[in-house]
């Protein structure tokens, strides 16, 4: 391999670890704590905001 082939293959190895460490970051932050919780609730919601959901007698 040449040398400018080697080069834009670490920088590219760079860009995407920098990106999947940013995706990670960004998914656990406490921000999204919130958000998480609603999604956790979703499959077991019956009250009436959920149409889609029938309580079970």
């Amino acid at each position: 391999m040449s040398e400018l082939s080697v080069t834009i293959h670490g920088i590219w190895t760079l860009v995407l670890m920098i990106t999947v460490i940013g995706i990670y970051a960004w998914a656990w932050s406490s921000k999204r704590e919130a958000d998480f919780s609603e999604a956790a609730m979703l499959a077991v919601d019956i009250s009436n905001n959920n149409p889609e959901k029938k309580e079970i007698s």
